[in-house]
């Protein structure tokens, strides 16, 4: 409604000034037309004979007197310009002016001109000023409107409802969002359905995975445990064996704790929302110096050497959870070493970047499982980890830790030298 009141406002202005201009060019050409008629007749007494209702043609003496007028007044009587004011106009040979009438509903064009004789012709026409052409056209303004308001109301319905109607499919079909014809418009959100589905069906599938992957793990050890139990529970287990049984038994149960412990742990970084963990100054040369003398026992036991190498160095990282990923590693390095093997741990830094890497000499891993090496539960070697205590998580959880802080995990491995990962910090 506004913008055709604007509009309507606009070209009423617009086609009003270019009438002004129309009007002021007539009574021009009626003046310069009675001048020459008068030049070649010599006779004024046409002017007389009014022209139309609105046109007005007088001829004026030099003191004010009538000789000729279309109206057929006897005397100069204009309350709206004087003979002055016609007289000078007259001898400048000025264009029209425009004088506005008492109301204000109308305008009156005056053109003066000075004759050869000394007598003056004068020129006028009456038209409506702009506030009386609006005034007329609202009306026409207010039906348009009124129309287009109408007109709006039954379109704007019908474009909401091809606008809504896949919207309302979609919702109908959030897991098949194909099966809906959609507009271009809404082809990226259904872009991002589609994505989001295909993300939500992998993770259904993985937690499945992780599910059953958690049960064979878990039933493993339970079944060792619930069957030496019951070996020894009802006798049959002669006393020689109960004690290996037990450390058997001991072992499994350690397992079980273990493997609990991975699970929670994993479960707790997936959950968690990675604005919740608090990030602070790390002084990851420090950590990395505690993870190695902490396994250093188990490095010794099993005939493995650890070093490390670096300097102190700051990163932004939360210090558990940086513990969590060395520590995983080195054990990984020292769990799949060789006899006299070593790992080495070493931080290296530059002006933006500060990189971890371990380091071992153990039996390396084939190019074929690099890229899975990070999953749930995927062991290279099955038999050898399961004899070391591997859960088969740490891995993975060294893989959300580094996500958890914007790091990136490098692998070099060579089958039967060993395997370098390195971790990429943003300083």
């Amino acid at each position: 409604m506004s913008t055709i009141a604007v509009t309507a406002f606009l070209i009423v202005s617009v086609f009003y000034s270019y009438y002004q201009n129309q009007a002021k060019n007539n009574i021009v050409d009626v003046a310069n037309l009675i001048e020459y008629e008068i030049e070649q007749s010599g006779n004024y007494d046409f002017i007389n004979v009014q022209l139309d209702s609105m046109t007005r043609v007088t001829l004026l003496s030099d003191n004010a007197t009538i000789i000729a007028d279309s109206a057929r007044r006897t005397a100069f009587d204009e309350s709206n310009i004087t003979f002055d004011e016609i007289k000078s106009m007259a001898q400048e040979n000025s264009r029209p002016e425009i004088r506005k009438s008492d109301t204000s509903a109308q305008n009156t064009y005056y053109y003066a001109k000075l004759l050869d004789d000394g007598n003056i012709l004068v020129a006028s026409t009456k038209s409506q000023s702009i506030l009386g052409v609006i005034g007329n056209v609202c009306v026409y303004i207010l039906i348009i409107i009124l129309f287009v308001v109408v007109c709006s109301i039954f379109i704007s319905m019908a474009i909401t409802r091809s606008i809504l109607s896949p919207i309302e499919e979609l919702g109908k079909n959030l897991d098949r969002p194909e099966k809906v014809k959609s507009y271009k418009e809404l082809e990226p959100f259904v872009n991002a359905l589609k994505e989001q589905n295909k993300k939500q069906k992998a993770l259904d599938k993985q937690k499945k995975q992780f599910t059953a992957n958690v049960s064979h793990e878990l039933k493993t050890p339970l079944t060792s445990i619930a069957g030496y139990a019951e070996l020894i529970e009802t006798g049959i287990a002669k006393e020689p064996d109960i004690k290996p049984f037990a450390a058997t038994i001991r072992k499994q149960a350690l397992r079980l704790v273990t493997l609990s412990e991975d699970i929670i742990q994993l479960s707790q970084l997936e959950e968690n929302d990675e604005k919740d963990i608090a990030f602070s100054d790390t002084d990851i040369y420090e950590i990395a110096r505690r993870c190695v003398e902490a396994l250093s026992i188990n490095a010794q036991t099993k005939g493995v050497s650890m070093t490390l190498e670096g300097e102190s160095t700051l990163i932004k990282g939360n210090p558990s959870l940086i513990e969590e990923l060395i520590y995983n590693l080195c054990d990984n390095a020292i769990r799949y070493n060789k006899p006299d093997g070593s790992v080495n741990v070493k931080i290296e830094s530059d002006d933006k970047k500060v990189k971890l890497s371990v380091t071992d000499t153990g039996i390396g891993i084939d190019k074929k499982y690099r890229e899975r090496i990070f999953e749930r539960f995927f062991r290279v070697d099955k038999s050898r980890s399961k004899a070391t205590g591997g859960t088969g998580l740490g891995l993975a959880i060294v893989k959300h830790i580094a996500q958890i802080h914007d790091a990136q995990i490098n692998v070099n491995s060579v089958l039967g030298e060993g395997t370098s990962i390195s971790v990429l910090f943003d300083k």
